[in-house]
């Protein structure tokens, strides 16, 4: 049984975390098939925006800490230091979050420790009224994984930060969409169709447009004032030889909807 399953639909494709009876928790095969699928899609004209979600209630418990005996690490290839694992990771995470086109975490259940960092990698999170968050690893005595060090005081600030890294509690759903945590909470029935929604919206819209302003909005807190008018100059001037960029022109002038082709 493949333990990610990848769904398409009109531009938008669905990665599906598919390990129910370990509530999605990730293994080697999972971060493999992974690897494989941010891959592809970074490259996929006709992959228009993603979706990155688990089954069977839960977003993922993390980490596949069951145990292993065959000699094989993390990442399904021989044992090798820990900082070596970690760095096969984290490459596999930074290409989710380098992906040069919208993306959405949509979380139900349990989303803690590295999946964390595989949630908050994405552009956008969009959770249930039952999904539960924690930077876990101080509770097994582990310092910060995933890109969560980097990611969460990004999305909460620093001090905020700092109390779910040391503490290790779990945060609500509606705690935390209020600290910033994810951009909206909608009741667990109707998780599916916000998500469809959601993602629809981000597939049918200026795919080349968004992820400039993807890569713009990333930078921003490492460039100055002076240097984000140059590269979004850089940036209009790209768009501005696109079709995407001819269609919403048009649409306005006939005062119509546009339909963008991602290009």
């Amino acid at each position: 049984m493949e333990s990610i399953r990848v769904e398409r639909h009109e531009g938008l494709v669905t990665i599906t975390i598919d390990r129910p009876e370990k509530k999605n928790a990730i293994d080697a095969a999972s971060w493999n098939a992974l690897d494989r699928a941010f891959a592809d899609l970074t490259l996929d004209p006709d992959a228009r925006a993603v979706i990155l979600t688990g089954a069977g209630g839960n977003f993922s418990a993390g980490a596949d800490l069951s145990g292993n005996k065959t000699g094989i690490g993390l990442t399904g290839r021989p044992v090798q230091p820990i900082v070596s694992e970690m760095r096969v990771v984290g490459d596999i995470i930074l290409r989710l979050a380098r992906m040069p086109k919208p993306t959405l975490a949509v979380v139900d259940g349990v989303c803690v420790g590295v999946s964390m960092g595989l949630a908050l990698a994405c552009d956008l999170v969009l959770a249930s009224d039952r999904a539960r968050f924690s930077e876990i690893f101080a509770k097994r005595g582990l310092a910060l994984d995933g890109g969560t060090s980097w990611l969460l005081p990004r999305r909460v600030g620093l001090g905020k930060a700092k109390e779910l890294a040391y503490f290790a509690d779990f945060v609500e759903a509606k705690e935390a969409e209020s600290i910033g945590l994810v951009n909206k909470v909608v009741p667990a029935g109707e998780l599916d169709a916000a998500a469809a929604e959601w993602g629809r919206r981000l597939a049918e819209g200026p795919t080349l447009a968004l992820g400039l302003s993807k890569r713009l909005l990333d930078s921003s807190e490492s460039v100055t004032l002076a240097q984000a008018f140059e590269d979004e100059a850089r940036c209009q001037h790209i768009t501005h030889s696109s079709q995407d960029m001819r269609e919403g022109i048009k649409a306005y002038l006939e005062r119509r909807e546009p339909r963008f082709r991602g290009c």
